[in-house]
């Protein structure tokens, strides 16, 4: 009964729901739908206003060719490095005193490096080794008494040999108050490790305060290690990588004198050659692999052959000969 009654109620209920119908959206032209939903519920549109909010008409003109798409696996460059970098502010035709200071203060030290190099390269080259008569006599008197001393050490493996047997005959069984003696030396030794660790465990419950400057300095380490780390794997994303054979060593600093530099664009001296430097721009962003200058040579060797006519007569009868008789043969043949 009470099921019955609990149905009958449910079918009420139902029967006096109303079914709440869609709204239908407003028809809108394609250049009036807009990206936010308060211009979509509205169906307003600004003309004027930026094409961020503008939503773009999928539909194409069938006579234009479709657009260009670029290769999934194509990379352009996998550095963050700019097509064209903002050059030294020394580098102008009229810098400030400054300015062109610190262009020569970069240009120095890159010398300075290429000098280094140098000094460092002749200063770990092997210097030339001087034999003089005596290393050389004791140098080649080395093995003369080598029989002497292998009979010498002959003789002293033999007695070692010996000593050792005599020794493990003379080694006796341990007694009982010796066997004694060593377990209780062991138990000792257990119980003063034992008290040896509870003692540093008071010390350690002792230095709370120091264990947590300790862990304080730890991550402050820590924290410079991660930025230190940041800062190089920032650092590699502007760096040439290695793509080739040869090592990216980038152009030296371009700079003019003090004496050298005008107020006049008529009068400046460009040190600067605009094909290298594009040239090196795409080396740097990883676009051109680094290769080394190759000077022209030959690959193969030249072949030297005499002439008729700077030979001897008589050479030149014997060669005939030499000829006649190569004939002959392959006729007998």
């Amino acid at each position: 009964k009470a099921k019955l009654e609990k149905q009958w109620y449910q079918r009420r209920v139902r029967g006096k729901k109303k079914k709440k119908k869609k709204k239908k959206a407003p028809l809108l032209a394609p250049d009036m739908i807009t990206s936010s939903s308060s211009e979509k519920k509205q169906g307003l549109y600004d003309i004027w206003g930026s094409q961020a909010n503008v939503a773009e008409d999928t539909k194409r003109d069938p006579c234009l060719p479709p657009p260009v798409q670029a290769r999934a696996g194509y990379k352009s460059s996998d550095t963050k490095l700019s097509a064209v970098e903002l050059p030294h502010p020394g580098t102008s035709y009229n810098p400030t005193f400054n300015d062109h200071q610190d262009l020569l203060k970069d240009a120095l030290e890159v010398e300075e490096k290429k000098e280094k190099a140098k000094l460092k390269a002749t200063r770990d080259a092997a210097p030339p080794i001087e034999i003089t008569e005596e290393d050389y006599i004791k140098e080649m008197s080395i093995g003369l008494n080598g029989a002497a001393s292998e009979e010498e050490a002959e003789e002293g493996a033999g007695d070692e040999a010996e000593d050792q047997v005599k020794s493990a005959v003379r080694r006796d069984r341990k007694t009982r108050a010796q066997r004694n003696r060593e377990k209780a030396e062991k138990l000792k030794a257990e119980e003063l490790a034992k008290a040896k660790l509870e003692k540093q465990h008071l010390h350690q419950m002792n230095r709370i305060k120091a264990i947590q400057k300790e862990i304080k300095r730890e991550e402050k380490e820590m924290s410079e290690q991660t930025a230190l780390r940041q800062a190089k794997s920032l650092e590699n994303e502007t760096k040439p990588g290695k793509y080739g054979p040869g090592k990216f060593l980038g152009d030296d600093p371009e700079f003019v004198l003090p004496e050298e530099v005008s107020s006049s664009l008529r009068k400046m001296v460009n040190p600067a050659n605009n094909v290298q430097e594009r040239f090196t721009s795409l080396q740097k962003r990883n676009l051109i692999e680094v290769r080394r200058k190759v000077a022209p040579h030959r690959k193969y060797k030249l072949k030297t052959v005499e002439k008729w006519r700077k030979k001897l007569p008589e050479e030149i009868d014997e060669l005939v000969k030499m000829k006649r008789k190569k004939k002959k043969i392959k006729v007998s043949e």
